[in-house]
């Protein structure tokens, strides 16, 4: 049986594909974080309280990058004092060995809920890019979205808005970096997507999309959805366990929906997101599929998780399948081009038998077998162990050993 792990669809967010790289690599080693400590403590008030975004990249009290490309490091810091409603943040510049403050700035909430350093202005240099929450609200959809650009000068906000999700990426490989927000209201009454370039020295609005607002959360994130072709991919949870997932195109001047967003397209029964599962770069959309038999069994159901690609225009094409038994820990990869296959299971699904359902013949099996039952493993081929289960199959096939996997 499937276990279904959610706190809340937020979770989703913590996951997602990284897009630029930064030149974090090629600048020299930091100092002993005791000396950055030091700094930032001797900087701030002293009934400063540092915070730490929630989500993300960077998740630390502080952050060291190179935020102009000069080779020298910054620290990034965020605070909160006492009676005050907003974030502090602070950039401190490394000169000499020496960590000297360079500027303080404003947030837009009183909490940081994420951070990220991208070069959205497209001008070599990396912005600060926050998304701030109030703790007193529900951090999923009050939040917002603040992009700072950094120079030799100082140290200026060129961008705010309300916003739940963001994704920041060029979509349409003009060279410029879109950033699109999406704002779904709290009562549910409106679902926006607009998206944003940086022209003429100002976070300029390009286009927006009106989106299903009955959903209770979404997660989209950005890469191929064909060959050539970059999209924003949106898993959105409809319901306790339920999900769909849509795509969003950007051609410059317009964002599309690819789908019907109202229709719920390409709708899951339990939660499976999209992702890159066959490693071609391309992202694929993750649909459970209930096993032949099994129609009525609701809970019981071990769905088999099916992935599939957009064609380019209305439809999809089946890609791979797998099964995940999260119960015992461990992922059966299909290596068959069809979805001629069925599940045949005891009643606590430590034997699975994956079953051709054209003619009935048996593909693989999977036996889970206590550690104090090792007795049973005669004439069994062991796959993996733990300290606890051995997973063995009947199925004398090397091929489809490299399939199994622990979780």
């Amino acid at each position: 049986m499937r276990k279904i792990y959610v706190i809340l669809f937020v979770s989703f967010l913590i996951s997602g594909c990284e897009v630029f790289k930064t030149n974090e690599s090629l600048i020299t080693p930091p100092k002993p974080a005791s000396l950055i400590n030091e700094a930032i403590k001797s900087y701030i008030p002293s009934d400063a309280l540092i915070v730490e975004a929630v989500i993300g990249k960077y998740t630390n009290s502080y952050t060291l990058i190179d935020l102009d490309g000069d080779g020298l490091l910054e620290a990034i810091v965020f605070y909160t004092r006492d009676q005050e409603t907003y974030v502090h943040g602070l950039v401190l510049k490394e000169m000499y060995g020496e960590w000297n403050p360079f500027q303080t700035f404003e947030g837009d909430g009183d909490a940081l809920f994420e951070l990220d350093f991208i070069d959205v202005t497209n001008d070599g240099r990396l912005e600060i890019i926050a998304g701030f929450s109030f703790t007193k609200d529900n951090a999923y959809f009050n939040k917002g979205l603040s992009v700072y650009q950094y120079n030799e000068d100082k140290i200026r906000s060129i961008f705010n808005t309300s916003y739940t999700n963001k994704v920041i990426d060029d979509l349409n490989g003009d060279g410029l970096v879109d950033l699109t927000t999406f704002l779904l209201d709290e009562n549910h009454t409106s679902h926006e997507g607009s998206v944003y370039n940086y022209v003429n020295h100002e976070m300029k609005f390009i286009d927006t999309i009106s989106l299903n607002p009955k959903i209770f959360a979404a997660n989209p994130f950005s890469g191929y959805v064909t060959k050539g072709q970059k999209g924003i991919v949106i898993d959105n949870a409809y319901g306790a366990h339920s999900l769909y997932t849509n795509i969003l195109l950007f051609d410059g001047l317009k964002l599309k929906s690819v789908f019907n967003d109202e229709e719920l397209p390409n709708y899951k029964a339990t939660m499976l997101d999209s992702r890159d599962i066959n490693h071609d770069g391309i992202i694929e959309i993750g649909i459970p599929r209930i096993p032949a038999g099994y129609e009525d069994a609701h809970a019981y159901t071990p769905y088999i998780d099916s992935f599939y690609q957009w064609d380019g225009e209305m439809g999809l094409e089946f890609v791979q399948e797998r099964y995940d038994n999260y119960e015992y820990g461990y992922r059966f990869d299909f290596p068959w081009s069809h979805q001629n296959v069925t599940i045949e299971s005891n009643l606590d699904f430590k034997e699975i038998k994956f079953i051709n359902t054209v003619d009935g013949s048996l593909l693989f099996d999977i036996y889970v077998i206590q550690i104090s039952e090792e007795d049973r493993l005669e004439g069994m081929i062991e796959l993996a162990r733990t300290d606890t289960y051995v997973y063995c199959t009947t199925v004398d096939n090397k091929s489809l050993h490299r399939n199994f996997h622990l979780l």
